[in-house]
Protein backbone atom coordinates (compact mmCIF):
# COMPACT_ATOMS: atom_id res chain seq x y z
CA UNK A 1 0.00 0.00 0.00
CA UNK A 2 1.40 3.56 -0.29
CA UNK A 3 0.30 6.91 0.78
CA UNK A 4 -3.40 8.52 0.18
CA UNK A 5 -1.63 11.89 -0.19
CA UNK A 6 0.14 13.00 -3.29
CA UNK A 7 3.69 13.18 -3.89
CA UNK A 8 3.11 17.50 -3.43
CA UNK A 9 1.61 16.87 0.07
CA UNK A 10 4.28 14.64 1.15
CA UNK A 11 7.28 16.48 -0.41
CA UNK A 12 5.77 19.75 1.18
CA UNK A 13 5.83 18.22 4.38
CA UNK A 14 9.53 16.66 4.42
CA UNK A 15 10.80 20.16 2.83
CA UNK A 16 9.12 22.21 5.55
CA UNK A 17 10.13 19.88 8.34
CA UNK A 18 13.61 20.17 7.03
CA UNK A 19 13.59 23.95 7.52
CA UNK A 20 12.53 23.74 11.17
CA UNK A 21 15.27 20.84 11.77
CA UNK A 22 17.73 22.98 13.64
CA UNK A 23 15.05 24.80 16.09
CA UNK A 24 13.42 21.06 16.86
CA UNK A 25 16.78 19.56 16.93
CA UNK A 26 17.76 22.55 19.54
CA UNK A 27 14.39 21.76 21.25
CA UNK A 28 14.79 18.20 22.33
CA UNK A 29 18.54 18.73 23.00
CA UNK A 30 18.06 21.41 25.51
CA UNK A 31 15.53 18.95 27.32
CA UNK A 32 18.17 15.95 26.74
CA UNK A 33 20.38 18.77 28.43
CA UNK A 34 18.37 19.32 31.67
CA UNK A 35 16.23 16.08 32.27
CA UNK A 36 13.80 16.57 35.22
CA UNK A 37 11.33 13.95 36.43
CA UNK A 38 7.89 13.69 36.99
CA UNK A 39 5.82 16.97 37.59
CA UNK A 40 8.66 19.11 37.95
CA UNK A 41 9.35 19.32 34.25
CA UNK A 42 9.32 23.42 34.55
CA UNK A 43 12.44 23.52 32.05
CA UNK A 44 11.17 21.07 29.49
CA UNK A 45 7.49 22.83 29.85
CA UNK A 46 8.64 26.55 29.13
CA UNK A 47 10.80 25.04 26.23
CA UNK A 48 8.33 23.40 24.66
CA UNK A 49 5.36 26.17 24.88
CA UNK A 50 7.93 29.10 24.24
CA UNK A 51 8.56 26.88 20.86
CA UNK A 52 4.90 26.59 20.16
CA UNK A 53 4.24 29.81 20.68
CA UNK A 54 5.98 31.07 18.21
CA UNK A 55 5.05 28.92 15.50
CA UNK A 56 2.36 30.80 13.20
CA UNK A 57 -1.30 29.98 14.10
CA UNK A 58 -1.41 27.84 17.18
CA UNK A 59 -3.18 28.99 20.86
CA UNK A 60 -0.98 27.78 23.33
CA UNK A 61 -2.22 27.30 26.69
CA UNK A 62 0.56 26.79 29.48
CA UNK A 63 -0.03 24.71 32.70
CA UNK A 64 -3.24 23.24 31.62
CA UNK A 65 -5.73 21.01 33.07
CA UNK A 66 -4.76 21.97 36.73
CA UNK A 67 -1.13 20.31 36.11
CA UNK A 68 1.62 22.72 36.24
CA UNK A 69 4.02 20.84 33.81
CA UNK A 70 0.93 19.89 31.43
CA UNK A 71 0.23 21.75 28.23
CA UNK A 72 -2.20 21.90 24.78
CA UNK A 73 -1.85 23.85 21.89
CA UNK A 74 -4.26 23.96 19.42
CA UNK A 75 -4.00 25.10 15.54
CA UNK A 76 -7.49 25.20 13.30
CA UNK A 77 -7.99 26.13 9.81
CA UNK A 78 -11.79 26.26 8.75
CA UNK A 79 -13.25 24.41 11.41
CA UNK A 80 -16.45 23.55 11.53
CA UNK A 81 -18.75 20.42 13.68
CA UNK A 82 -18.07 18.05 11.46
CA UNK A 83 -14.27 18.16 10.64
CA UNK A 84 -11.89 16.02 12.74
CA UNK A 85 -9.64 16.61 15.56
CA UNK A 86 -6.60 15.00 15.41
CA UNK A 87 -4.29 14.94 18.35
CA UNK A 88 -0.34 14.28 18.95
CA UNK A 89 0.86 14.04 22.81
CA UNK A 90 4.43 14.72 23.96
CA UNK A 91 6.64 13.44 27.08
CA UNK A 92 9.21 15.04 28.46
CA UNK A 93 10.18 13.87 31.74
CA UNK A 94 12.79 11.68 32.73
CA UNK A 95 14.12 8.92 35.29
CA UNK A 96 15.99 9.96 38.47
CA UNK A 97 19.66 10.08 38.46
CA UNK A 98 19.89 8.55 35.22
CA UNK A 99 18.25 11.00 32.78
CA UNK A 100 16.56 10.44 29.41
CA UNK A 101 16.96 7.08 29.53
CA UNK A 102 13.34 6.42 28.18
CA UNK A 103 14.14 8.78 24.81
CA UNK A 104 11.37 11.50 26.01
CA UNK A 105 12.89 14.52 24.37
CA UNK A 106 12.56 12.62 21.41
CA UNK A 107 9.28 11.82 22.09
CA UNK A 108 8.78 15.54 22.16
CA UNK A 109 10.53 15.93 19.11
CA UNK A 110 8.33 13.24 17.57
CA UNK A 111 5.16 14.73 18.66
CA UNK A 112 6.12 18.38 17.86
CA UNK A 113 6.91 17.30 14.21
CA UNK A 114 3.84 15.38 13.97
CA UNK A 115 1.97 18.04 15.11
CA UNK A 116 3.53 20.44 12.51
CA UNK A 117 3.76 18.77 9.66
CA UNK A 118 -0.19 18.32 9.75
CA UNK A 119 -1.31 22.03 10.90
CA UNK A 120 1.40 23.26 7.88
CA UNK A 121 -0.44 21.12 4.93
CA UNK A 122 -3.38 22.02 6.01
CA UNK A 123 -2.50 25.53 5.62
CA UNK A 124 -0.99 25.25 2.85
CA UNK A 125 -3.52 22.61 1.01
CA UNK A 126 -6.61 24.37 2.44
CA UNK A 127 -7.85 21.34 4.69
CA UNK A 128 -10.15 22.03 6.69
CA UNK A 129 -9.50 20.82 10.93
CA UNK A 130 -7.87 21.21 13.97
CA UNK A 131 -4.69 19.65 15.52
CA UNK A 132 -3.99 18.90 19.16
CA UNK A 133 -0.69 18.81 20.93
CA UNK A 134 -0.60 17.66 24.37
CA UNK A 135 2.15 18.39 26.70
CA UNK A 136 1.80 15.18 28.99
CA UNK A 137 3.91 15.03 32.27
CA UNK A 138 5.08 12.06 34.34
CA UNK A 139 4.75 9.22 32.07
CA UNK A 140 7.34 7.47 33.92
CA UNK A 141 4.78 6.22 36.82
CA UNK A 142 3.62 9.35 37.63
CA UNK A 143 0.02 8.94 35.16
CA UNK A 144 0.01 12.10 33.45
CA UNK A 145 -2.12 11.30 30.80
CA UNK A 146 -4.77 9.90 33.80
CA UNK A 147 -4.86 12.77 35.33
CA UNK A 148 -5.14 14.43 31.82
CA UNK A 149 -8.48 11.76 31.28
CA UNK A 150 -9.64 12.69 34.30
CA UNK A 151 -9.86 16.22 33.72
CA UNK A 152 -11.43 15.79 30.02
CA UNK A 153 -8.67 17.02 28.10
CA UNK A 154 -9.10 14.76 25.64
CA UNK A 155 -12.61 15.06 24.80
CA UNK A 156 -13.83 16.12 21.36
CA UNK A 157 -10.58 14.25 19.49
CA UNK A 158 -11.27 12.01 17.02
CA UNK A 159 -7.52 10.43 17.44
CA UNK A 160 -5.02 10.30 19.81
CA UNK A 161 -0.92 9.38 18.34
CA UNK A 162 2.22 9.36 19.80
CA UNK A 163 5.81 7.85 18.83
CA UNK A 164 8.54 6.23 21.21
CA UNK A 165 12.08 5.54 20.72
CA UNK A 166 12.85 1.55 21.27
CA UNK A 167 15.99 -0.70 20.17
CA UNK A 168 14.08 -2.20 17.35
CA UNK A 169 13.01 -1.49 13.62
CA UNK A 170 10.39 0.97 13.19
CA UNK A 171 7.34 -0.27 13.89
CA UNK A 172 3.72 0.58 14.66
CA UNK A 173 3.04 -1.59 17.25
CA UNK A 174 3.37 -0.86 21.05
CA UNK A 175 1.17 -3.80 22.60
CA UNK A 176 2.17 -3.09 26.31
CA UNK A 177 0.86 -5.11 29.56
CA UNK A 178 -1.07 -3.64 32.30
CA UNK A 179 -0.02 -2.68 35.47
CA UNK A 180 -1.26 -1.73 39.03
CA UNK A 181 1.32 0.20 41.42
CA UNK A 182 0.10 0.08 45.34
CA UNK A 183 1.78 0.40 48.36
CA UNK A 184 1.75 -2.00 51.22
CA UNK A 185 2.18 -0.66 54.92
CA UNK A 186 1.87 -3.05 58.07
CA UNK A 187 1.33 -1.66 61.45
CA UNK A 188 2.83 -3.15 64.67
CA UNK A 189 4.48 -2.58 67.89
CA UNK A 190 7.69 -1.46 69.03
CA UNK A 191 9.27 -3.39 71.74
CA UNK A 192 13.31 -3.69 73.34
CA UNK A 193 14.21 -6.73 71.17
CA UNK A 194 16.41 -8.55 74.30
CA UNK A 195 14.41 -7.54 77.18
CA UNK A 196 10.87 -8.41 75.96
CA UNK A 197 10.30 -9.11 72.84
CA UNK A 198 7.41 -11.16 73.33
CA UNK A 199 5.74 -7.15 74.39
CA UNK A 200 5.86 -6.64 70.12
CA UNK A 201 4.26 -7.22 67.28
CA UNK A 202 6.59 -7.22 63.96
CA UNK A 203 5.75 -5.87 61.06
CA UNK A 204 9.05 -6.48 59.35
CA UNK A 205 7.94 -10.34 60.31
CA UNK A 206 4.78 -9.55 58.17
CA UNK A 207 7.10 -8.17 55.52
CA UNK A 208 9.39 -10.76 55.24
CA UNK A 209 6.11 -13.33 55.29
CA UNK A 210 4.75 -11.38 52.31
CA UNK A 211 8.04 -11.26 50.68
CA UNK A 212 8.58 -15.20 50.73
CA UNK A 213 4.76 -15.78 49.86
CA UNK A 214 4.77 -13.20 47.05
CA UNK A 215 8.26 -15.53 45.41
CA UNK A 216 6.24 -18.61 46.37
CA UNK A 217 3.35 -17.33 44.39
CA UNK A 218 5.43 -17.06 40.78
CA UNK A 219 5.81 -20.38 40.37
CA UNK A 220 1.96 -21.42 39.87
CA UNK A 221 1.83 -17.68 37.90
CA UNK A 222 1.86 -17.38 34.02
CA UNK A 223 4.82 -16.45 32.06
CA UNK A 224 3.40 -12.84 31.52
CA UNK A 225 2.24 -12.43 34.88
CA UNK A 226 5.04 -9.95 36.69
CA UNK A 227 5.23 -8.75 40.26
CA UNK A 228 7.67 -6.72 41.29
CA UNK A 229 8.21 -5.52 44.36
CA UNK A 230 10.61 -3.02 47.11
CA UNK A 231 10.65 -2.71 50.79
CA UNK A 232 11.14 1.20 51.39
CA UNK A 233 10.86 0.27 55.28
CA UNK A 234 12.13 -2.26 57.20
CA UNK A 235 12.78 -0.73 60.60
CA UNK A 236 15.51 1.58 62.10
CA UNK A 237 17.93 -0.40 64.58
CA UNK A 238 18.36 -4.17 65.38
CA UNK A 239 17.41 -3.88 69.27
CA UNK A 240 13.95 -2.70 68.97
CA UNK A 241 11.00 -5.07 67.37
CA UNK A 242 9.98 -3.10 63.91
CA UNK A 243 6.43 -1.34 64.25
CA UNK A 244 6.17 -0.19 60.98
CA UNK A 245 7.14 -1.90 56.97
CA UNK A 246 6.35 -0.64 53.90
CA UNK A 247 6.85 -1.68 50.34
CA UNK A 248 5.85 -0.32 46.95
CA UNK A 249 4.49 -3.07 44.44
CA UNK A 250 4.13 -3.03 40.75
CA UNK A 251 1.81 -6.13 39.29
CA UNK A 252 1.83 -6.32 35.57
CA UNK A 253 -0.38 -8.80 33.19
CA UNK A 254 -1.09 -8.64 29.55
CA UNK A 255 -4.64 -7.63 30.29
CA UNK A 256 -6.69 -5.31 32.86
CA UNK A 257 -8.91 -8.51 33.89
CA UNK A 258 -5.79 -10.51 34.06
CA UNK A 259 -4.11 -7.93 36.79
CA UNK A 260 -6.47 -7.93 38.56
CA UNK A 261 -6.62 -12.01 39.04
CA UNK A 262 -3.01 -11.30 39.61
CA UNK A 263 -3.64 -8.83 42.22
CA UNK A 264 -6.15 -10.30 44.20
CA UNK A 265 -3.23 -13.45 44.61
CA UNK A 266 -0.74 -10.82 45.90
CA UNK A 267 -3.51 -9.28 48.24
CA UNK A 268 -4.18 -12.88 49.69
CA UNK A 269 0.02 -12.69 50.21
CA UNK A 270 -0.61 -9.21 52.31
CA UNK A 271 -3.09 -11.36 54.60
CA UNK A 272 -1.15 -14.00 55.13
CA UNK A 273 1.78 -11.66 56.55
CA UNK A 274 -0.78 -9.81 58.48
CA UNK A 275 -2.38 -13.09 60.32
CA UNK A 276 0.93 -14.52 61.03
CA UNK A 277 2.26 -11.81 62.31
CA UNK A 278 -0.25 -10.30 64.29
CA UNK A 279 -0.05 -6.79 62.63
CA UNK A 280 -2.72 -4.39 61.14
CA UNK A 281 -1.84 -3.60 57.46
CA UNK A 282 -3.21 -1.05 55.05
CA UNK A 283 -3.15 -1.63 51.09
CA UNK A 284 -2.85 1.68 49.36
CA UNK A 285 -3.25 1.66 45.30
CA UNK A 286 -1.72 4.28 43.35
CA UNK A 287 -1.38 4.37 39.68
CA UNK A 288 -3.14 1.94 37.11
CA UNK A 289 -1.73 1.86 33.56
CA UNK A 290 -4.25 -0.64 30.91
CA UNK A 291 -3.09 -2.49 28.23
CA UNK A 292 -2.53 -1.01 25.33
CA UNK A 293 -4.66 -1.02 22.19
CA UNK A 294 -3.15 -0.20 19.11
CA UNK A 295 -5.71 0.41 16.21
CA UNK A 296 -4.98 -1.29 13.08
CA UNK A 297 -6.22 0.91 10.64
CA UNK A 298 -4.28 3.55 12.07
CA UNK A 299 -1.04 0.96 12.13
CA UNK A 300 -1.81 -0.05 8.17
CA UNK A 301 -1.67 3.80 7.23
CA UNK A 302 2.04 4.12 9.60
CA UNK A 303 3.09 1.08 7.63
CA UNK A 304 2.48 2.50 4.27
CA UNK A 305 3.74 5.80 4.84
CA UNK A 306 6.77 5.02 6.43
CA UNK A 307 7.41 2.75 3.41
CA UNK A 308 6.02 4.58 0.43
CA UNK A 309 7.33 7.79 1.80
CA UNK A 310 10.21 6.91 3.59
CA UNK A 311 11.76 4.02 2.42
CA UNK A 312 11.67 1.51 4.69
CA UNK A 313 10.26 -2.12 5.00
CA UNK A 314 8.13 -2.82 7.60
CA UNK A 315 5.97 -5.80 7.58
CA UNK A 316 2.38 -6.36 7.16
CA UNK A 317 0.32 -5.59 9.92
CA UNK A 318 -0.16 -9.39 10.94
CA UNK A 319 3.18 -10.01 10.99
CA UNK A 320 4.36 -6.90 13.08
CA UNK A 321 1.53 -7.39 15.72
CA UNK A 322 2.93 -10.58 16.66
CA UNK A 323 6.36 -8.96 17.18
CA UNK A 324 5.12 -5.73 18.77
CA UNK A 325 4.69 -7.10 22.32
CA UNK A 326 6.37 -5.31 25.35
CA UNK A 327 6.38 -6.29 28.75
CA UNK A 328 6.81 -2.62 29.63
CA UNK A 329 3.36 -0.25 30.37
CA UNK A 330 2.61 3.30 29.79
CA UNK A 331 -0.14 5.81 30.66
CA UNK A 332 -0.81 6.34 26.78
CA UNK A 333 -2.73 2.81 27.20
CA UNK A 334 -5.13 4.52 28.84
CA UNK A 335 -6.43 6.73 25.99
CA UNK A 336 -6.45 4.18 23.61
CA UNK A 337 -8.93 2.38 25.47
CA UNK A 338 -11.14 6.31 24.93
CA UNK A 339 -10.14 7.01 21.77
CA UNK A 340 -8.52 5.20 18.53
CA UNK A 341 -4.73 5.92 19.05
CA UNK A 342 -1.33 4.61 18.27
CA UNK A 343 1.65 4.12 19.88
CA UNK A 344 4.57 3.96 16.93
CA UNK A 345 8.20 2.88 17.85
CA UNK A 346 11.01 4.36 15.96
CA UNK A 347 14.58 3.32 16.13
CA UNK A 348 16.82 4.23 19.04
CA UNK A 349 19.66 2.67 20.78
CA UNK A 350 20.40 -0.57 19.03
CA UNK A 351 20.43 -4.10 19.78
CA UNK A 352 20.78 -4.86 23.04
CA UNK A 353 21.06 -0.92 24.30
CA UNK A 354 17.35 -1.13 25.70
CA UNK A 355 15.34 1.83 27.63
CA UNK A 356 15.89 2.61 31.47
CA UNK A 357 19.79 2.37 30.60
CA UNK A 358 22.89 4.71 30.60
CA UNK A 359 23.63 3.84 27.09
CA UNK A 360 19.89 4.17 26.01
CA UNK A 361 20.12 7.54 27.59
CA UNK A 362 23.41 8.49 25.39
CA UNK A 363 21.48 6.85 22.23
CA UNK A 364 18.53 9.74 22.88
CA UNK A 365 20.96 12.40 22.66
CA UNK A 366 22.50 10.95 18.88
CA UNK A 367 21.90 12.63 15.80
CA UNK A 368 20.42 9.32 14.61
CA UNK A 369 17.93 9.55 17.33
CA UNK A 370 17.00 12.31 16.69
CA UNK A 371 16.36 11.84 12.42
CA UNK A 372 14.44 8.56 13.61
CA UNK A 373 11.92 10.67 15.37
CA UNK A 374 11.51 13.39 12.80
CA UNK A 375 10.65 10.21 10.32
CA UNK A 376 8.17 8.96 12.54
CA UNK A 377 6.39 12.38 13.51
CA UNK A 378 5.82 13.08 9.83
CA UNK A 379 4.52 9.23 8.85
CA UNK A 380 2.45 10.31 12.44
CA UNK A 381 1.28 13.82 10.41
CA UNK A 382 0.90 12.16 7.03
CA UNK A 383 -2.04 9.92 8.87
CA UNK A 384 -3.48 12.86 10.30
CA UNK A 385 -3.74 14.64 7.23
CA UNK A 386 -5.05 10.90 5.06
CA UNK A 387 -7.82 11.10 8.56
CA UNK A 388 -8.53 15.10 7.50
CA UNK A 389 -9.18 14.47 4.14
CA UNK A 390 -10.92 10.96 4.08
CA UNK A 391 -13.95 10.56 6.18
CA UNK A 392 -14.18 6.82 5.59
CA UNK A 393 -10.75 6.25 6.71
CA UNK A 394 -11.62 7.86 10.04
CA UNK A 395 -15.01 5.82 10.17
CA UNK A 396 -12.95 2.56 9.28
CA UNK A 397 -10.75 3.90 12.56
CA UNK A 398 -13.61 4.20 14.84
CA UNK A 399 -15.20 0.78 13.55
CA UNK A 400 -11.92 -0.86 14.43
CA UNK A 401 -11.67 0.77 17.76
CA UNK A 402 -15.42 -0.15 19.22
CA UNK A 403 -14.45 -3.83 17.80
CA UNK A 404 -11.31 -3.49 19.97
CA UNK A 405 -13.07 -2.25 22.93
CA UNK A 406 -15.35 -4.94 22.93
CA UNK A 407 -13.02 -7.43 22.39
CA UNK A 408 -10.78 -6.27 25.42
CA UNK A 409 -13.52 -6.83 27.95
CA UNK A 410 -15.58 -5.01 30.34
CA UNK A 411 -12.79 -2.36 31.59
CA UNK A 412 -15.41 -0.69 33.93
CA UNK A 413 -15.66 -4.11 36.09
CA UNK A 414 -11.73 -4.94 35.36
CA UNK A 415 -10.55 -1.78 36.79
CA UNK A 416 -12.57 -1.59 39.96
CA UNK A 417 -10.41 -2.49 43.38
CA UNK A 418 -10.17 -6.32 44.24
CA UNK A 419 -11.02 -5.42 47.63
CA UNK A 420 -10.65 -2.78 50.30
CA UNK A 421 -7.21 -4.25 51.90
CA UNK A 422 -7.16 -2.28 55.22
CA UNK A 423 -7.42 -3.80 59.06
Amino acid sequence: MTSLLSAEVTDFVQAEIKRLDTDIYNLQRAIWENPEVGYEEFFAHDTITSFMEKQSGWDVTRKAFGLDTAFVCVFSHNPSDSTPVISYNAEYDALPSIGHACGHNLITACGVTAALSTALAMKKFNIAGTVKLFGTPAEEGGGGKCKLLEAHAFDGCDVSMMGHGMDCRPTPYLITNATQRFTVEFFGKEAHAAASPWQGVNALDAMVILYNAVSVLRQQLKPTDIVQLAVNDGGTVPNIITGYSKAEFSVRAPTVPRLREVQAKVFNCVKAGALASGCKYRVKETICYYNNIVNDVLAERFTSNMNSVFGHSIPPIEETRRNGESPGSTDQSNISWEIPSIHALFELGGPGVGPHTKPFAEAAGTREGYDSSLQTGMSLGLIGLELLQNPELLAKVKEQFKADIKAAGDLTKAVETVESLES
